[in-house]
């Protein structure tokens, strides 16, 4: 733990302290900031640049605090060749969904399929990471995670970046969490136009005799699908292309990461735009999934399982949680909804 001297002098550059008090692991100054609340902080925050203490700024009861904390996470990486290792699996096991899944025994067609998920699933990461980093977050490259397509048919969990260190502010938070989802998404409309472009129309019949599972298109989709082919008949269905699949796909890992709970992308988004309601929005969101998978596709119970055992449904928050959004990005709340909207599926598939 550093000297109350070491932690006084820091704060001080930024704030005038009126009080102070020593934890067992922390110490906390009552301040008034000399400037405004981003300079002033950032002001403590460099200072203490390149050691481990990381300053945290809050609100509380018409008072500000900051309180010293020393971090104690480890910096997690992967080397080269572990990133092109697990690329080129992720590849094998795309490609052999794809095979059995989606392209039906065409190996033309898989390695397309392969090649248009790992796309959008990597461009969704590098949306992170490329904000992250414009941020002056350090974060890891975005590694992918093969799964055996007889254990999971997609053939991979997705990619994944880590971020070694709390994020500055709010809008770091917004800027971080909703930069993936909004590349994914819009990689995904070309790649499910392509693959709609190239379905085929048949007796519903026929979909239902080829396939062990049926597929809810979500509402960018069915926009998509309506410009192509019109009004379908009754009766008839769309066969899809594997590219079709792939921008599926791309889709639905969206909509699972906007949902509004814990660190996920969605949960992000929600803890920056609401920093003091959050939590009931998590607890809201968290009960609305129970009650889905309850009463209306069992799936969703798994995904609440997973998050709520990740999560908790709590949020670390960021560095600096006084500063306030500005007035664009609080707009991108309302980007927020629109993609949640536009790709989320209360039943994504069914199971004959």
């Amino acid at each position: 733990m550093i000297t109350l001297e070491e932690g006084y002098e820091g704060v001080s550059k930024g704030f005038l302290i009126s009080n102070y008090s020593v934890g067992e692991n922390a110490l906390r100054f009552r301040v008034i900031p000399k400037y405004n609340h981003d300079i002033s902080f950032n002001l403590v925050k460099e200072s203490f640049k390149g050691t481990k203490v990381y300053p945290f700024y809050r609100k509380s009861g018409g008072d500000y605090f900051i309180t010293l904390v020393i971090h104690k996470g480890r910096e997690f990486s992967l080397p080269a060749y572990a990133h092109i290792l697990l690329i080129i699996a992720t590849f094998v096991t795309v490609t052999l969904a794809g095979y059995i899944q989606w392209a039906k025994g065409n190996i033309i067609e898989s390695i397309v399929f392969s090649i248009a998920l790992m796309t959008i699933l990597m461009g969704h990461e590098l949306g992170h990471y490329i904000q992250a980093r414009i941020r002056k977050v350090k974060a890891t490259l975005p590694f992918f995670i093969p799964v055996p397509p007889n254990i999971f048919p997609f053939g991979t969990m997705g990619a994944v970046i880590t971020m070694s260190e709390p994020l500055t502010d709010r809008s770091t938070i917004l800027r971080v969490g909703i930069a993936g989802p909004i590349v994914g998404f819009l990689l995904s409309l070309p790649v499910v136009y392509y693959g709609l472009m190239h379905s085929t129309i048949v007796p519903s019949a026929v979909v239902y005799q080829k396939s062990e599972i049926i597929f809810v298109m979500p509402l960018a989709m069915q926009l998509i699908s309506m410009h192509i082919f019109g009004n379908i008949a009754h009766g008839m269905s769309i066969e899809p292309n594997p590219l079709a699949m792939a921008g599926w796909i791309g889709l639905f890992v969206t909509a699972l990461n906007l949902i509004p709970l814990g660190q996920l992308d969605g949960g992000h988004v929600i803890r920056a735009l609401f920093p003091e309601r959050y939590t009931i929005i998590y607890k809201g969101a968290f009960i609305l999934l129970i009650a889905l998978g309850l009463f209306i596709w069992p799936g969703w119970l798994f995904w609440a399982f997973i998050v709520y055992l990740l999560t908790r449904l709590k949020h670390p928050g960021p560095l600096n949680d006084v500063s306030e959004l500005s007035t664009m990005e609080k707009l991108l709340g309302v980007v927020y909804i629109l993609l949640l909207v536009l790709s989320f599926i209360p039943v994504p598939f069914l199971m004959k």
